[in-house]
């Protein structure tokens, strides 16, 4: 008698056991994702921190010397060294990344924007630079944006949306996304970007306001980790 009542308590014992580390486990599990949500967070004010300088950080101008020639009479897209780099643009905005084409990019969307704004780049067409910034961008540094440019070697380049956001809380038609930017010039000249020499690369960070049927860029910064 003594014995069964002994192996009851036994079991009874090993059952206790055993919930007591389900519910250990499941209050580990508890604290690393509220940890997990913690380091999201911070990563996200982070990001959105460096947005509160809307252009990029001049802290890095490299010399004349660092960089090409500028020819604006050349064109790039008879440069077989350039054409032969991958130009593809990688879009990411769901967690699938794919090459930006006209019929993936949509108008009035970020994706329209981007495909809109690096074939600005590579042709070079300066005059119509300003037009793809906010008015309250251009208001407050529309003298710093570049002039004039030559035709730009741009190429490896990832757009990626990192988060969405309402600026405006009362407006339901004006929504803000942000992207993460990165891609290289070849034979960088200087005359759009000073802060990377030739084939490097700094990934920069976009706020785009969708708006009206309009994505327009909001805010430009340097990534604060390069």
């Amino acid at each position: 008698m003594n014995d069964k009542k002994e192996r009851r308590i036994a079991v009874e014992d090993r059952r206790d056991t055993a919930s007591d580390k389900r519910k250990i486990k499941k209050a580990v599990i508890a604290v690393a994702c509220a940890l997990l949500a913690l380091c999201l967070l911070y990563g996200v004010l982070a990001l959105t921190e460096s947005l509160l300088k809307k252009r990029p950080t001049d802290d890095i101008s490299y010399d004349d010397y660092r960089f090409f020639p500028a020819d604006y009479d050349a064109n790039l897209l008879e440069n077989r060294m350039y054409t032969s780099l991958n130009r593809s643009i990688y879009f990411d905005k769901y967690g699938s990344e794919i090459v930006l084409t006209e019929a993936d990019a949509v108008a009035g969307e970020a994706s329209g924007m981007f495909l809109d704004y690096f074939d600005c780049l590579v042709k070079g067409r300066y005059e119509d630079y300003k037009s793809f910034f906010t008015e309250e961008y251009l208001e407050e540094y529309g003298e710093e944006l570049p002039a004039r440019f030559t035709m730009q070697g741009v190429y490896d380049i990832h757009v990626k949306l990192h988060s969405k956001k309402k600026p405006i809380e009362d407006n339901d038609e004006l929504s803000a996304e942000v992207y993460e930017v990165s891609y290289r010039i070849f034979e960088n000249n200087g005359t759009f970007r000073r802060d990377i020499l030739p084939d490097e690369t700094r990934t920069l960070v976009f706020e785009v306001y969708i708006f009206n049927g309009e994505a327009k860029i909001n805010a430009i910064a340097n990534r604060a980790n390069g």
